[in-house]
């Protein structure tokens, strides 16, 4: 009622005018006035009891999750989650509705896991932010605040992701590290780092920092868990090691059977009848061979022992998934399961991304039919008339119709979508015998550009340099250095150094600071970068990896300088 007085009179003459014509117009309609919870009930019911519900989500971080995961995994499966994710944070109410509208009108880069969304791939919070930001302080006491934040803009403000990066950066030298705990000593004494961006350095965080965010905690306690496994495996081989050293002075080391090699007792496994043992490597080897080489293990339900006098023991399952490789051991339950199934009498129906295949139970076998149907056939071929290929032709319609197009793989590690009529993983919108060389070269061609680039851990703008000195001043006024990311709002030129040389280009002899042009050669990093999304992007895509000539042919990215040095020697001269 407040707003209505508000109105100005024209407009509510207006609104007045068109409320009557459409009461012309629908002269038994609803006014709206009465009843108003048996109005809202009927709709309710008419629309199937659908209704659109509170979100139970509390803070917006977790409503934008909450509509990212519903476009990464059910509208848009096949849409690079960092595109959607730049989408959803421009957005300030239906956030779905505009991302959907957005990315149908210009579609995003693709995805190669399709329908698939990483914990790093979700937006992350302020109190999420500046934990992690804290809390890689604390773990690298020596890399400078400033160039965390900008890891983390990088890596989506994820803490994993840039503790790994943080551990490739390094700390620049032993000696740089020494400097730089003093330095930052020195300043946390004098009391000049107690702002944000006052800091010198991350060693100025409280020893006693505990992150409360729960998704933070988790992390941590996962790498720590993941340390602790890699900690624990490499105590395992140092006691393997000193176990042998004590077999071998002792003089108890036991032969294997196969190789005649001395082995530990834990490094043997023993047949069924335990008279025989083996080790390890001969196991790998024997059960590498029989199903990759020659193929004699292959759908082998029992292997035998492989000793050369005759054992009529074997070897144990639980023996086998203890000593074989995760990777050998699923190639041998795949094959089991591949013997087991060509003895069913059913259609079956494969995945087109890995080993796993089903019965269609859909419909009958076609087979059984024919058989009983053979005398009417030879009538038909006595005719003329080719009757077994049309029955063929209807039952695939039939086969087509009850099963449809689109088979889901319940594989764990796949779950991806084939199309059964051209046999090709679906991503998204599927046509069958698509192009996808384009999407090869896009991918690629973005691998290469995000090896490169730098993002303003202010803004999250990314940038790439193209000439001029390492000093980058944002859009935002954030500025930075281009070599280590670190902020030098204050520094400025001072961060570089201002020595003389002999030698242009040549490393500065009396400092370690940051040159004001010169920059490591990033040719080299764009062409790993490129090699690998090649190899990942073929890896998803076997049907373009089959056509190896025309992809190793396909021109991506810019040139080389060896490439643009050979095209400028093939170029007449005028």
């Amino acid at each position: 009622m407040a707003l209505r007085k508000h109105k100005t009179p024209t407009l509510r003459a207006s609104q007045e005018l068109q409320v009557a014509q459409l009461v012309v117009l629908f002269p038994d309609g609803e006014h709206y006035e009465t009843d108003h919870v048996q109005r809202v009930a009927e709709k309710i019911l008419a629309n199937g009891s659908h209704y659109p519900t509170v979100p139970s989500h509390g803070t917006r971080t977790d409503r934008l999750n909450h509509a990212l995961r519903i476009l990464a995994t059910d509208l848009f499966p096949d849409c690079h989650v960092g595109y959607l994710r730049e989408q959803l944070l421009q957005c300030h109410h239906s956030p779905i509705e505009q991302v959907t509208e957005a990315v149908v009108t210009v579609p995003g880069p693709e995805r190669l896991i399709w329908g698939k969304i990483d914990r790093s791939d979700f937006i992350r919070s302020e109190t999420y932010k500046s934990e992690a930001l804290m809390q890689l302080a604390v773990d690298y006491p020596q890399i400078w605040k400033s160039s965390i934040r900008a890891v983390l803009a990088e890596n989506n403000w994820d803490y994993l992701n840039s503790y790994a990066q943080l551990a490739e950066i390094g700390s620049g030298g032993f000696w740089n590290s020494i400097r730089n705990f003093f330095l930052h000593w020195s300043f946390t004494r004098r009391g000049s780092s107690s702002s944000p961006s006052s800091s010198s350095s991350s060693s100025s965080s409280s020893e006693n920092y505990e992150p409360s965010e729960p998704e933070l905690i988790e992390e941590i306690g996962q790498l720590r868990r993941s340390k602790a496994e890699a900690q624990s495996n490499e105590d395992e081989k140092i006691a393997h090691q000193i176990n042998e050293i004590e077999y071998t002075d002792c003089e108890q080391l036991i032969t294997c059977l196969c190789c005649y090699s001395d082995c530990t007792f834990e490094q043997l496994a023993f047949c069924s009848e335990g008279d025989h043992g083996f080790c390890h490597s001969c196991i790998r080897r024997y059960i590498s061979e029989g199903l990759f080489g020659q193929g004699a293990l292959r759908g082998a339900a029992r292997i035998g022992c492989i000793s050369f006098s005759g054992c009529r023991g074997c070897l144990p399952s639980r023996m086998l998934q203890r000593v074989l490789s995760q990777d050998l051991w699923s190639a041998y339950e795949a094959s089991l399961f591949e013997a087991n199934i060509k003895h069913s009498h059913g259609t079956i129906v494969q995945c087109a991304s890995c080993a796993y295949s089903e019965i269609d139970e859909s419909t009958k076998p076609l087979a059984a039919a024919l058989e009983k149907a053979e005398p009417l056939l030879r009538v038909a071929r006595w005719m003329m008339w080719d009757l077994r290929r049309d029955i063929q032709t209807v039952y695939d319609r039939v086969v087509r119709e009850r099963r449809g197009n689109a088979f889901q793989c319940r594989n764990p590690a796949c779950k991806k979508l084939t199309c059964l009529q051209c046999m090709r993983t679906i991503r998204g919108l599927h046509q069958c015998w698509e192009e996808e060389q384009d999407g090869l070269r896009l991918y690629v061609e973005k691998a290469m550009a995000d090896a490169v680039k730098r993002t303003c851990p202010v803004c999250n703008l990314s940038f790439q340099k193209s000439d001029g000195c390492n000093k980058i001043v944002c859009r935002c006024g954030y500025a930075m250095c281009y070599v280590c990311r670190r902020d030098i709002s204050k520094q400025s030129y001072s961060h570089f150094c201002d020595h003389f040389r002999d030698v242009p280009g040549a490393p500065c002899d009396k400092c370690k600071k940051c040159d004001l042009y010169k920059l490591d050669p990033e040719e080299e990093a764009v062409q790993k970068a490129a090699a690998k999304a090649r190899k990942e992007y073929l890896l998803s895509h076997p049907d373009i990896a089959k056509q190896a000539p025309q992809t190793a042919r396909m021109a991506i990215g810019p040139l080389t300088a060896l490439e643009k040095f050979g095209k400028e020697c093939q170029e007449p001269y005028c």
